[in-house]
Formats: structure tokens, sequence, C-alpha cells
């Protein structure tokens, strides 16, 4: 019995340390990282277009979006990484994402837009409403841009990034609006 709890002790010293590690490590990135990058996250909204997979109307999904970019690796291009899930009674759908993006500032806000690719996962949560397998994974494709509002030296507010986005779920195209906000903090070269 005292063996299982050092142990377990052992075990939470080991998580505690490595969380600690970590944080240095983050921190000493800050300043040592010769390029920006930002990683992000927030809330998403994801109008899809579902009757071509025979549900009666649109569906409304409600879920989160965030990822990590490199921002300006070469006069304002960069790259972008993004993951997204939303969700609603009868569906989920994930999207994993990367693609170019471009950045620039117009007062003191900074515009951007992006074209991302990569796949998408729809995954059904009542087998049965219609006559589709529970789960797919498929390509993905989206085009996009947003706006960051800086709030401070490292943090920004994302005011809105809105994405066209075309999945390929059970074998038909659909073409879905991505709406999503959150916040940004940067870290390396400024």
């Amino acid at each position: 019995m005292e063996i299982r709890s050092i142990f377990t002790i052992l075990k939470k010293a080991a998580v505690f340390s490595s969380l600690l590690v970590a944080c240095g490590t983050i921190s000493s990135a800050q300043k040592k990282l010769p390029i920006a990058a930002e990683v992000w996250g927030g809330y998403s909204y994801l109008r899809f277009e579902a009757t071509k997979l025979g549900f009666n109307d649109q569906l409304n999904l409600n879920g989160w979006n965030g990822g990590v970019a490199l921002p300006d690796l070469y006069e304002g291009l960069g790259v972008a990484v993004d993951i997204s899930g939303h969700y609603t009674g009868l569906m989920e759908e994930y999207n994993f994402l990367i693609g170019p993006q471009y950045s620039y500032k117009v007062k003191g806000m900074g515009l951007y837009g992006h074209a991302l690719f990569g796949k998408a996962r729809d995954r059904l949560r009542q087998p049965g409403t219609t006559n589709l397998e529970p789960s797919d994974l498929h390509k993905a494709v989206a085009f996009g841009g947003g706006v960051d509002i800086p709030v401070g030296e490292r943090f920004s507010f994302r005011a809105i990034q809105a994405d066209y986005l075309i999945t390929n779920a059970f074998n038909t195209t659909q073409h879905n609006l991505r709406f999503s906000t959150g916040l940004i903090f940067r870290f390396g070269k400024r």
C-alpha cells in the first residue's frame, strides 16, 4: 500500500516538474526565438450545408477554433495551422488545416488572409438519422481572413476570422461558412 502511494507521489512530482520545465522553455523561447509566432484560440460558429446529407435544413454548429502561425517568414508571408471542432445534437465536425497566410498592418490593426488545406472529420451523433455511416474523413479547404486588434505588447483580440470552408463529407461537397473569434498570444521577435 505504501509503495503505491510513493509511486503516485513520484508520478505527480514528475508531472509537476515537466510543467515547470515547459514553462521555463516557453519563457526562454520568447527571448531566443528569431521569428514571430502566435498561438490563438476561441469560439467558432459553423453554418454547415447539411441538406445534401439528407437533413431537412442547414445545421448551425457551435464550437472552438485555434491555431498556431508564423505570420512573418518573408515580408508578411507566413504559414498557419488551424484546428477546429463544431458540434450540434445531430453531428460534429473537426477540421485540421495548414497553409499560407499573408498579414499586414493598417492603423495598428492586423489584417490577414489565408488559404488552408487539409482534412475534416464528420461524425453523426445520432446514427439512423440518415442513411449515412456514422463517420467520414475527407478533404477540406478554407479561404478567408480576419482582423486582429492589439490589446497589449504580447496579446491581441481576434475580432473576426471568416472562412469559406469547402468539405467533401460522405462524398458530397458542402460549401460552409465559419466565423471565429478569440485571443492571440504572440512570442518571439516582434
